[in-house]
């Protein structure tokens, strides 16, 4: 993740309802993407045409890779959620050869809940009243 494509996600906007996660709205978002030590972690994924489509976060934690990802606004809700998933798990593979995947979405995001399950996530034991949804499959 270089620093020009982490200043270009810092400007995607989102729309209604999905405005929370753009970047400015959320001081950690700000933190991560504006400090090089802290995008340790980031990918960016880059199109065909050399445009910047979305961005990864991977996290080893012992057998596990915890995974944080976004996609480009106006490539949202266009049915490309399932081959940037799998990309993303795909090369996360070939890095760490981790035993599964975890992640969080927010519990209101239906659209992100059902690309998950498709994805092949399950939720894992949870509190309903936690405002995320913590999910994991085997890599």
């Amino acid at each position: 993740m270089t620093g020009p494509f982490a200043a270009e996600i810092a400007e995607w906007r989102y729309e209604f309802p999905y405005e929370w996660y753009d970047t400015a709205s959320d001081p950690r978002r700000v933190e991560l993407f504006s400090s090089s030590v802290r995008r340790e972690g980031l990918r960016a994924v880059i199109g065909d045409g050399g445009d910047l489509v979305g961005f990864f976060n991977f996290v080893r934690e012992g057998d596990e890779v915890r995974i944080g990802l976004g996609m480009r606004p106006d490539l949202t809700g266009r049915g490309l959620a399932q081959p940037f998933i799998q990309a993303g798990l795909e090369y996360a593979r070939a890095q760490w050869e981790p035993l599964r995947f975890r992640l969080w979405v927010a519990r209101w995001n239906e659209r992100a809940l059902r690309a998950y399950r498709r994805a092949g996530f399950v939720e894992v034991e949870h509190d309903e009243l936690s405002r995320f949804v913590e999910m994991e499959r085997p890599a």
